[in-house]
């Protein structure tokens, strides 16, 4: 029995060797230490758990190195592999659809691990491309008040006749009141970590209103529901020739700021870099930001390591962002969110065309 269960061990890690096989199949991740034997693939960790969520009957999780392994729990590996799972069921993913990554949103990676196995949207054998992918969605979801702040069902609508995306008090047409229409030309539609925000299943809508963005919060009941509304308005933006909106929150986190130039106390904001803009609010889900930044190529964005003599001491790392109009101050807790705001900022600035 103890020599079975040592070579099956060691058939277990000479097939992890094997190209592909150690960057999860569902993420990329790298160290993946769990295997699904019923799918023939190797995953994470943490799509491990998801994988484990979606029944025996779909995928069996084993660790490669906790568990004890016969000669049957390693035939779908040694038959398939991580690049075979891959192009089985996720060659038909549409352009549209985003590869998840190991930093992706958790409800962005179920989404796809469910996609992938259980609803087979994307499987070799599969021709029909889901309805959602085709900008097509209507329905009712909670959507976060902008005086009250509680939240109310709204029957959302992409709407081919305006491009837009609109809403309306209830789902009957009779009597139906449209409350307010969101232009796709200039919108976008991201994705919100629940650990973040007080809703799981929730989408963050930011449109021009006036000389602001509005932010619009909406949630669904499952990820599901939440992800296709995700695809169907980027497919929508996409179909017509807006493909630019499709961009996701390169950062988003408390950092303090001072008025104009440093002269004046520091102040804590919640920041989102998003495009080439970066939003800051007084409180997360704030409707409206406080102030916008817009970003150029030719913006310097540095640490700081000796403060000028005019602005009061504050956080213990400060970093500036020197536009063509003013310096601004911005001051975290930590040098790792300091380096990694800026690291963002310079990559979206590479992004830029001018």
């Amino acid at each position: 029995m103890a020599s079975n269960a040592d070579r099956g061990q060691k058939i277990v890690e000479n097939i992890l060797k094997s190209p592909g096989n150690n960057n999860c199949v569902d993420c990329g991740a790298l160290d993946c230490l769990w295997a699904s034997t019923t799918l023939g693939c190797f995953v994470c960790i943490r799509c491990s758990g998801i994988h484990r969520n979606l029944g025996v009957h779909i995928s069996r999780i084993k660790s490669v190195q906790l568990d004890r392994w016969t000669d049957s729990d390693c035939l779908n590996l040694e038959r398939y592999g991580n690049i075979k799972v891959a192009n089985m069921y996720a060659i038909n993913k549409p352009d549209i659809y985003q590869h998840p990554t190991k930093d992706s949103p958790k409800m962005l990676i179920e989404h796809w691990i469910r996609a992938k196995y259980e609803w087979r949207e994307f499987h070799a054998e599969t021709t029909q491309v889901p309805v959602y992918l085709k900008g097509v969605k209507s329905g009712t979801l909670l959507k976060k008040g902008k005086e009250r702040g509680c939240w109310l069902p709204r029957h959302f609508m992409l709407d081919r006749l305006n491009n837009t995306l609109s809403y309306y008090d209830k789902a009957s047409t009779a009597g139906q009141k449209l409350l307010g229409q969101v232009n796709l030309k200039e919108c976008f539609v991201l994705l919100t970590d629940e650990n973040i925000v007080e809703k799981p299943n929730c989408l963050h809508i930011l449109y021009p209103k006036g000389r602001l963005m509005r932010s619009i919060y909406v949630c669904a009941n499952s990820v599901r529901e939440i992800i296709e509304w995700y695809y169907a308005i980027r497919s929508f933006q996409t179909q017509l020739g807006y493909a630019r909106n499709c961009v996701d929150i390169r950062l988003e986190s408390y950092l303090f700021k001072t008025p104009a130039e440093g002269k004046g106390a520091w102040r804590r904001r919640w920041c989102i870099l998003v495009a080439d803009r970066i939003l800051y609010y007084k409180n997360i889900m704030d409707p409206f930001p406080k102030g916008t930044v817009k970003l150029s190529k030719d913006d310097k964005c540095e640490k700081l390591h000796n403060l000028p003599k005019y602005v009061k001491n504050g956080p213990d790392y400060i970093f500036t962002l020197s536009t063509k109009n003013r310096t601004y101050f911005w001051g975290v807790q930590s040098e790792e969110t300091s380096t990694q705001w800026i690291k963002s900022i310079d990559a979206v600035q590479s992004d830029i065309c001018e």
